[in-house]
C-alpha cells in the first residue's frame, strides 16, 4: 500500500472526529494499527479499498461518537450515584452529630424547651414577645 493513501486516509478521520483528545488519539491509534495490518495483507489495494474495507471517515466517526455518547452517559450516571450516596451520608452524619450532641447536654443535666405562645388579640403591648425557653439544669 502507498504511504500516501494510508496518511490521506487518516488525516481525513483526523480532521472529521472532533471530542475528548485522549479518546481521539486512542481512537486514532486504533485506525493507524487496523489499517497497517490491512495494508500488509493487501499489499497494492488502493484509497476506494480502504473505504470499501472500513467505511468513509465520517462513518467511522458515526460509529465512534455514538458509542461516546453511551460512555458521557455512563459517566454522567456515575456522578449522580457517587452525588446521591455523599448528600446521604452526610446527612446521616449530621443526624447523628446532632442526637449525639444532644444526648451529652441530657446526660449533663441540661435542657432546653422552647416554648411557643399563642396570638392573642391583646392590644396592649404593639410588639410580639420573642419565643420563649425554658432550662431545666439537673444537679
Amino acid at each position: 500500500m502507498d504511504n500516501k493513501v494510508l496518511k490521506k486516509y487518516l488525516r481525513q478521520v483526523r480532521h472529521i472526529y472532533h471530542g475528548d483528545r485522549k479518546l481521539k488519539k486512542q481512537f486514532l491509534q486504533d485506525v493507524e494499527d487496523a489499517l497497517l495490518c490491512y495494508a500488509e495483507s493487501h499489499p497494492g489495494c488502493s484509497y476506494d479499498d480502504i473505504v470499501h474495507k472500513f467505511g468513509s471517515p465520517n462513518e467511522l466517526r458515526e460509529s465512534f461518537s455514538s458509542s461516546d455518547m453511551l460512555r458521557k452517559r455512563s459517566i454522567l450516571m456515575y456522578r449522580l450515584v457517587i452525588l446521591f450516596f455523599v448528600l446521604i451520608t452526610a446527612s446521616v452524619i449530621l443526624l447523628t452529630v446532632n442526637y449525639v450532641t444532644n444526648s451529652f447536654n441530657h446526660s449533663n443535666g441540661h435542657y432546653k424547651e422552647y416554648v411557643k405562645h399563642k396570638n392573642t388579640t391583646d392590644t396592649s403591648s404593639p410588639t410580639p414577645k420573642p419565643t420563649s425557653y425554658k432550662e431545666y439544669s439537673y444537679d
